[in-house]
């Protein structure tokens, strides 16, 4: 089964088509929405968004309540201070949206392994009690 990605294309409007291109073409389900749709939308493996500077940390853990997986930052204008803040909200991950192509599918693919050895190491965890 090929991993469920959400993509909320507002604030990624020139890099969102170009984003759902390349993890397609990867093997990747994207669904694109916008952040009106997130609410209703249902838990993703990996959720990509942009998320604004206010209020990230409950953005982020509201997300996750939410169901979603793992959630993934996104910014057309990366630094350094705003990846470190995003991550210390809470954002699982932190990209690029202008990396080349097949490092953005490495990347995303770093957070589906990981993803996957939690959900490992929990059920060995679980049935080991």
């Amino acid at each position: 089964m090929s991993p469920r990605v959400l993509l909320v294309r507002d604030g990624l409007e020139g890099a969102a088509p170009w984003i759902t291109q390349v993890l397609r073409e990867a093997g990747m389900n994207v669904r694109t929405i916008t952040g009106a749709d997130l609410a209703e939308a249902a838990p993703s493996d990996v959720l990509l968004l942009h998320i604004p500077d206010r209020q990230a940390a409950e953005a982020c853990w509201a997300l996750h309540r939410q169901g979603h997986r793992s959630v993934i930052a996104v910014s057309g204008s990366p630094s350094s201070k705003e990846c470190i803040q995003l991550l210390n909200a809470g954002a699982d991950y932190y990209l690029d949206a202008w990396l080349p192509a097949a490092e953005l599918v490495a990347r995303v693919r770093v957070v589906l392994r990981f993803t996957a050895w939690l959900d490992e190491r929990s059920a060995i965890a679980s049935t080991a009690s």
